[in-house]
């Protein structure tokens, strides 16, 4: 009888991916905001009640980098853009780490501006 073993992991699944639903906590000076952001393949997609989030980015390794633009899709005074304008352009990078990535960019219209972010998966 021979004995057989589970495969064994490859390097290629240890690496943490930025792939999924999560929810996304935006942070500049001017304030905070709660979305929904989905990443797959490159793409990523999302948005809030007020906002609505279409972008791309590439990964390598655990390190990311990628654009995403942000429209807004409601007029709503109680839900103001974390950057004051109403359609930015934000450049960012960042680090997953398991089911969390963390970045900080700009935004093209506001490059002064300090943007940072916390994600964290909801699902795969």
């Amino acid at each position: 009888m021979q004995h057989q073993t589970s495969p064994q992991p490859t390097a290629a699944s240890d690496k943490p991916l930025l792939q999924g639903l999560y929810k996304v906590e935006f942070e500049t000076p001017r304030g905070k905001a709660l979305g929904v952001i989905h990443a797959e393949n490159g793409k990523l997609r999302g948005g809030s009640s007020a906002f609505a989030y279409t972008g791309s980015y590439t990964q390598d390794g655990p390190s990311f980098v990628g654009n995403v633009s942000s429209i807004r899709h409601t007029q709503d005074s109680t839900h103001p853009s974390v950057f004051g304008f109403d359609e930015v352009r934000i450049s960012f990078n960042g680090t997953v780490k398991g089911s969390f990535a963390i970045c900080e960019g700009t935004a093209a219209e506001f490059p002064s501006l300090a943007f940072k972010a916390v994600l964290t998966r909801i699902v795969d």
